[in-house]
C-alpha cells in the first residue's frame, strides 16, 4: 500500500535512511548516473583464491594456507580460533572474510573444496541460472577460461592494482545507450562512465570494452558474421562451464560434513 499508493514508496521502502559512506563492498553494488541514464550491474563477489593472498600474509598464526594442487585459500578455524583480533580482515584487500561468532573464526568462499575434490563443479557455476559464471584452470588452452582471459582479453581480475594476482575474472558489463534530453541515442559518452569501469578493472576495461562492442557488431549484421567471441560468452552448453569438473552430483556418494578439526598437539 505504501509503496503504491501511499505516495511514500522511495522514503519507506526503496531508499536508505542515510546515504552508506563505508562497507565491505558497499560503492561497487550500487546504482548511480541521472535519468534517464541511470546504471545499474551486478558484481558478484567470491573469494578471489590470489596468487599471492594478502590474507595469509596478515595471519599470525599461519591459520589460511594456499592449495598448491589447485590454489585453492584455505581457513583452519582451529588455529583462526586462537586470535582475539583476526587482522586477516583487513589483510584482504576485497573485503571477502567475515567472522562467525558462533565458532569465532573468520570464514570465506572455500570454492566448494569438497564438491571439487570429488570432481563436482562448484555449486555457484553449476546452479547459476544465467549461465555466466565459468570454472577452469588457467592453463587449459582449450578452456573458455583460458580464452577469454588470454586470448580475447575481455575478462580481467578485479582492482589489479592491490598486486595480490587475484584468480577471478570479470567480463565487464555493457549497457544501452545513453539518451539525450529528448530521448534519442547518444552515443558520444558511454551509459556508464568508463572512469568507474576503470577504478574496478584497471587500464585494460578500455580494450576489453571496445571488443565486446566489435564482437556484438558482428553477430548484428545481416547476414551475420562468425564470432569465436560470442559463442563462447553465450556458452549454449552449460557443460561448457564446468572445466574438469564434469561429474554429475548422481554419481557420487553425498557429500558429508567436513569433520571437526582438532587441535595440534
Amino acid at each position: 500500500e505504501e509503496v503504491f499508493y501511499g505516495g511514500r514508496g522511495s522514503q519507506v521502502h526503496l531508499a536508505p535512511k542515510k546515504k552508506p559512506t563505508w562497507g565491505p563492498n558497499w560503492d561497487e553494488d550500487i546504482g548511480a548516473g541521472e535519468y534517464p541514464n541511470t546504471y545499474f550491474f551486478y558484481l558478484p563477489r567470491h573469494c578471489n583464491h590470489c596468487g599471492k593472498p594478502g590474507c595469509a600474509e596478515a595471519c599470525p598464526f599461519q591459520a589460511i594456507t594456499k592449495r598448491p594442487e589447485d590454489g585453492v585459500v584455505l581457513i583452519d578455524e582451529t588455529k583462526c580460533a586462537q586470535c582475539q583480533d583476526p587482522v586477516c580482515r583487513a589483510g584482504c584487500p576485497y573485503k571477502e572474510i567475515f567472522i562467525n561468532d558462533f565458532v569465532y573464526a573468520a570464514q570465506k568462499c572455500n570454492a566448494c573444496l569438497p564438491r571439487i575434490e570429488q570432481g563436482l563443479a562448484p555449486a555457484c557455476v553449476r546452479q547459476c541460472p544465467g549461465r555466466c559464471i565459468w570454472m577452469d584452470f588457467l592453463d587449459n588452452e582449450e578452456g573458455t577460461v583460458h580464452k577469454l582471459v588470454t586470448q580475447w582479453k575481455v575478462a580481467l581480475p578485479l582492482h589489479p592494482e592491490f598486486n595480490t594476482r587475484p584468480n577471478m575474472y570479470y567480463v565487464p558489463p555493457l549497457a544501452p545507450p545513453r539518451l539525450d534530453e529528448n530521448g534519442n541515442i547518444d552515443e558520444s559518452q558511454p551509459r556508464i562512465p568508463m572512469e568507474y569501469l576503470r577504478s574496478l578493472f584497471g587500464e585494460g576495461v578500455d580494450q576489453a570494452v571496445e571488443t565486446l562492442k566489435q564482437e556484438f557488431a558482428k553477430r548484428r549484421k545481416v547476414p551475420k558474421e562468425p564470432s569465436e567471441l560470442m559463442d563462447l560468452l553465450i556458452a549454449r552448453s552449460w557443460k561448457e562451464l564446468l572445466g574438469p569438473f564434469t561429474k554429475d552430483p548422481t554419481e557420487v556418494d553425498a557429500i558429508s560434513e567436513a569433520p571437526e578439526l582438532t587441535s595440534e598437539a
